[in-house]
């Protein structure tokens, strides 16, 4: 019967498509698969974190790398430097530098903290990133860095004149100090808490003196 010919010849050829079709699905998801298990770091295979691609190439250098901690879509991975000496990932700050102006001048007498965030004319924001990122992308990354993270540092230059930044050579005390918030709203201090304090390497802004100096 010639029709039962037929039918056979189009099943076998519909089992030779689907056969095909499973190995193409099966060839991609190995291929993500070693995305993953090996990631070089680039825009198109991003690491999840630089210790990621520290394991994975223990002999590259530090420098420029591709990270995309949510393991989403590619297109929301971010360029950071990676130090392989220590695995650590260090993320840019956007912008990098902040002006150097008089921000704020009060004829008060008050002696109280204001936010260069927000109290001072707007303040002068930044985030972390590329600025062509698709808005709030920069802060789900850093929320899943942070899961994937032990520990986390920041460095912050704070440019003075005629502002204390932290030791006030005057009085001897920290009571101006500059006062620092985190992300999740926890005010960090020069003293106090041991867990919400920070310390410095350089200070440079004790006293009013006229010129430029620096605190880090």
């Amino acid at each position: 019967d010639p029709m039962q010919y037929m039918r056979a010849d189009e099943a076998a050829g519909a089992l030779r498509q689907h056969d095909a079709d499973v190995d193409a699905t099966l060839k991609s998801l190995n291929n993500q698969i070693e995305s993953i298990r090996s990631p070089e770091g680039s825009r198109k295979n991003p690491a999840r974190t630089c210790r990621d691609l520290q394991l994975c190439h223990p002999e590259w250098k530090s420098g420029d790398y591709w990270i995309d901690p949510n393991q989403g879509c590619t297109l929301d991975a971010m360029k950071v430097f990676c130090n392989m000496e220590t695995g650590e990932t260090c993320v840019y700050p956007n912008p990098a530098t902040v002006p150097k102006k008089n921000w704020w001048s009060s004829k008060s007498q008050k002696q109280q903290h204001v936010w260069f965030g927000e109290t001072i004319n707007g303040g002068f924001h930044f985030s972390y990133g590329d600025s062509s990122l698709p808005p709030n992308t920069a802060n789900v990354q850093m929320t899943f860095l942070r899961l994937l993270s032990t520990e986390g540092s920041q460095n912050i230059t704070y440019h003075c004149k005629n502002s204390v930044a932290y030791l006030d050579e005057a009085t001897g005390n920290l009571k101006k100090a500059l006062l620092l918030q985190g992300s999740n709203d926890v005010e960090i201090r020069a003293e106090g808490n041991s867990r919400f304090t920070y310390t410095v390497l350089q200070d440079g802004c004790t006293k009013h003196t006229g010129k430029w100096g620096k605190t880090v």
